[in-house]
């Protein structure tokens, strides 16, 4: 399951675009009495940059990306109509920065005006580019020993799941924090109900009876992920049985594979849950054919899986 690095070498990329303009990263700030800093409420995606066997870059299914971004804008009463510019600013960038290698584009929108829990928001649209490949468990072929934590994702009365807004991802951060210091990789979060939700960042595939790929219903608190979409689609396009159902830890557990994947993250096969190690580890047949198709895909040695996110989200257009 290693997948190789692409050509060319990553340097140094210090420019942001931010509220209009091409800045160094450092001057891309926000007053620290922004409704952002003081309410959290910035929303943002993460999208893959992939160099092209044939030369170039090309970013990673950017319109499910900008689809997913403008619904986490109307969620959290910000402009999504910025969404149309990150095209051509993400273009701005790699040009500017002569980028010819894989990196992550981080796209920010935030509330930037300094008001109180009840002003009206200012949005404001910064893009980053930053260098990154592949991490461990694809670079050296590891697998994550995978915890399950006590922490609990918030239901959508609680908070909208849909909405990739910064303030989500606290609870997370203290769920793998303490799985780290429990000696694990990472961990998934589960419901009230105790059903398995999803990873800090990552979305939670299995694999049972050799071709039946499963995932954690929408409904069971999941943000609805693009990289999420694709596996499910791709799965079917390879003639797996791909669905969404409820986990347990028990059926986790009980998994021939497991595999974390996310746009940072790409995918992490999982070796062990909560110290029990997979009946399939190292062979995982499912995910190395996930994996290969993935990047035949971002390399552009083959056509992309179309991936519809509203469709997916079951969210109307």
């Amino acid at each position: 399951m290693k997948a190789s690095s692409a050509n060319g070498q990553a340097g140094s990329w210090p420019l942001a675009h931010h509220r209009g303009a091409l800045v160094p990263k450092q001057q891309a700030t926000l007053p620290m009495g922004s409704i952002a800093l003081r309410y959290g409420v910035s929303v943002f995606e993460g999208i893959r940059l992939y160099r092209q066997d044939s030369g170039g870059v090309v970013p990673w299914l950017l319109g499910p990306h900008l689809d997913r971004l403008r619904n986490s804008c109307r969620l959290m009463g910000l402009d999504p109509l910025c969404c149309d510019e990150v095209p051509s600013i993400i273009d701005e960038l790699v040009a500017a920065q002569e980028i010819d290698a894989d990196g992550y584009v981080r796209v920010a929108v935030s509330a930037a005006n300094v008001g109180g829990i009840d002003e009206e928001a200012e949005t404001a649209l910064t893009v980053t580019i930053a260098p990154s490949g592949r991490k461990r468990w694809l670079a050296r072929g590891e697998g994550i020993r995978l915890g399950v934590s006590a922490w609990q994702r918030p239901s959508d009365a609680v908070f909208p799941n849909a909405a990739k807004n910064i303030s989500a991802y606290a609870g997370p951060r203290l769920a793998l924090a303490e799985a780290k210091r429990a000696g694990f990789d990472s961990c998934v979060l589960r419901t009230a109900e105790g059903l398995i939700s999803e990873a800090p960042t990552a979305t939670v595939f299995l694999v049972e009876e050799g071709t039946r790929i499963i995932t954690p219903r929408l409904d069971d608190h999941v943000l609805p992920g693009v990289t999420r979409a694709w596996v499910l689609a791709t799965a079917r396009a390879l003639g797996y049985q791909a669905v969404s159902d409820a986990v347990t830890e028990q059926r986790l557990a009980a998994a021939e594979e497991v595999v974390l994947c996310g746009t940072g993250l790409e995918f992490g096969p999982v070796r062990s849950v909560a110290g029990r190690e997979l009946s399939g580890w190292p062979v995982f047949p499912v995910t190395t054919a996930l994996v290969d198709a993935y990047f035949d895909q971002v390399r552009g040695r083959a056509p992309a899986t179309a991936v519809d996110w509203a469709s997916a989200s079951g969210r109307a257009r």
